[in-house]
């Protein structure tokens, strides 16, 4: 079992589940499924990255994917739970862990690899579903659940780890700290329509979150 089953098969066991199955096994024996699942995820990003959520269909993604429409519609009821798989799913492949073995290189480096990762479709796709939150709170509330939320948590795991080892001040993280490396990748992208450049980041790690944390 390989990379994107694994991560598909964690999506499906989570408690709020999307109410739809994603039967892997099956989609795997009759149409390859990591080599389908891909195509899909892939034409989601780059509709999104061309028209929007509002212009996107399933039907769209189907035609582009070079499959039938039926293979969409058993897996995902509604376009909010197919963007929000594809966001996932596409973000996942881009991410490095977080190392604060040196904190500055770390925090560096993770920022520049999640901004790499939006420089493309994918920070047009992920732009055009922020702008759509207050018209579709479903698909608020699903970004920040399934996307920005574990994030967040992923981060403040990982600082909690480094102030026990020693590698910045010890005490509790205020919430406020985990946010800002995620708040500050999408401000740029959903206000000025690109990723922060890597002089920006090192601004930020060296101006904001060195000082907060040291």
């Amino acid at each position: 079992m390989n990379g994107i089953v694994l991560y598909m098969a964690r999506l499906t066991k989570e408690p709020r589940e999307r109410n739809r199955s994603l039967d892997l096994g099956e989609c795997a024996s009759r149409r390859r499924g990591d080599d389908l699942l891909a195509a899909i995820f892939q034409a989601t990003i780059s509709i999104l990255a061309e028209v929007g959520f509002t212009g996107l269909s399933l039907e769209a993604v189907a035609h582009r994917a070079q499959t039938g429409k039926a293979s969409i519609y058993r897996r995902w009821h509604t376009k909010v739970d197919l963007v929000i798989d594809a966001l996932a799913y596409e973000i996942h492949k881009c991410e490095v862990p977080l190392d604060l073995s040196d904190p500055r290189t770390g925090l560096i480096t993770k920022l520049n690899s999640m901004c790499d990762a939006f420089a493309g479709d994918l920070g047009k796709a992920m732009a055009g579903c922020i702008s759509e939150f207050q018209r579709q709170p479903k698909l608020q509330q699903a970004a920040e659940e399934q996307i920005i939320n574990p994030r967040k948590e992923q981060m403040k795991r990982s600082l909690e780890e480094a102030a026990l080892a020693g590698q910045i001040k010890a005490g509790d993280i205020h919430p406020m700290v985990t946010d800002l490396p995620i708040a500050f990748a999408m401000h740029s992208i959903t206000f000025e329509g690109r990723p922060p450049t890597r002089d920006e980041i090192e601004n930020f790690v060296d101006s904001v979150m060195l000082p907060l944390l040291k």
